[in-house]
Parts: C-alpha cells; sequence; structure tokens
C-alpha cells in the first residue's frame, strides 16, 4: 500500500520558518509602549515619519516612553485618540522608521493564518498564531482563535505574508480582538494623519 506524500513537502521554505521571517518583519514595526507603572502595551509604526498605532486604552497620557524595535527609548507625543473604537496615534520625532505594510482585513478568509506580536508580560516582542474565526464583512473586528494576554494591545495583527490587518485590542468569549485596518485608515483619515 503506497503512502500520500506531499511532493512538494521537501521543496522550498517550511510554514515554520516563513512565519519565523515573517515575525521578524513585524518585530521591527512593532514598539513596546509603557502604559503606566510597570504595565506595558504595543504600537505598530504606521507610517515612517514617527507616526504610531495603538490602542486607545495603551496611550492614556499627552506622553508616553516608546522602546522602539532597535532599542532606542523615545517620547512619543499623543496626537489623537478615540475610546470608542480604541485607537489612538502618536508620534516620534525620528523619520525613515520601517513600517506597517497594510491590506483590508475585508479580503481575510475564514481559516486564514494570522500572526500578532506584541508585548505581554511573558516577554517583549512575543508572537502568537491563529486563524481568522470568521470573515470581516461589515465588521469593525477581526475575530481570530489566537491568543492574546495584557501588552498585545495595540499591536499588529497580520496576515502570513506580514501586511498588517488589524490592531490587537482585546479578548472575548475566547477569540482575539483586533481593530479592522480599515477602521484604522478611517481614523488617521478623520484626524488628518492617513497617507
Amino acid at each position: 500500500m503506497a503512502t500520500a506524500v506531499n511532493p512538494s513537502a521537501s521543496a522550498g521554505i517550511s510554514i515554520g520558518s516563513a512565519i519565523g521571517s515573517v515575525s521578524e518583519w513585524l518585530r521591527r514595526i512593532t514598539v513596546r509602549i509603557r502604559a503606566g507603572g510597570h504595565a506595558y502595551g504595543s504600537g505598530v509604526v504606521w507610517h515612517g515619519d514617527g507616526l504610531i498605532v495603538t490602542n486607545a486604552h495603551v496611550a492614556t497620557r499627552d506622553a508616553h516612553e516608546v522602546e522602539l524595535a532597535d532599542g532606542r527609548t523615545v517620547t512619543a507625543r499623543l496626537i489623537a485618540r478615540d475610546p470608542k473604537i480604541d485607537l489612538a496615534a502618536l508620534t516620534v520625532d525620528i523619520r525613515g522608521l520601517a513600517s506597517a505594510s497594510v491590506r483590508s482585513a475585508r479580503e481575510l478568509r475564514t481559516g486564514e493564518v494570522v500572526i500578532a506580536v506584541g508585548n505581554p508580560s511573558d516577554g517583549a516582542g512575543a508572537v502568537s498564531t491563529g486563524l481568522v474565526h470568521q470573515p470581516v464583512a461589515n465588521s469593525r473586528w477581526v475575530l481570530a482563535d489566537i491568543r492574546l494576554a495584557p501588552g498585545n494591545s495595540g499591536g499588529p495583527l497580520a496576515d502570513a505574508r506580514g501586511s498588517v490587518v488589524g490592531i490587537n485590542s482585546m479578548v472575548i468569549a475566547g477569540f482575539g480582538c483586533a481593530v479592522t485596518s480599515e477602521e484604522v485608515q478611517r481614523f488617521l483619515q478623520k484626524i488628518g494623519a492617513a497617507a
């Protein structure tokens, strides 16, 4: 009896190696935000000119200490905050930062692999993977079967190629919830910070 073999399994790159490479890229665009005391959240460098997107529940003050991927610590200034959609925009006085490649969350399919990067209590730059739970449709949330912990808030939810589809926000009924990339773009347009 013949054993079924995937002929392409030994060719090319493994899924683990691919996710590792994408995770490294996502760490480069993810910042660590001091949210007060010993608490940390995350943020995404949205534009290379120093614009960072995070959650409103992470950015609660006019200024925050932000640690960039290269280890530099800088002060970020709050430029806008909307608690209703749980988004905030910060800016740092640095240009030429690696920044997010963005994909429409509405293009996601149920079962598609997504990757979250953030700064939970168990480690800065932590990575988790999961699957899209259901299509986004007209929702402002991406729901995924993915592990998020305090500190992941404000970090990127990305597809398997590293394109950001949302900003991680909370856990509801065991599912990770991220504000969609469309909602982020609307927020940035409203405050005049869209590219």
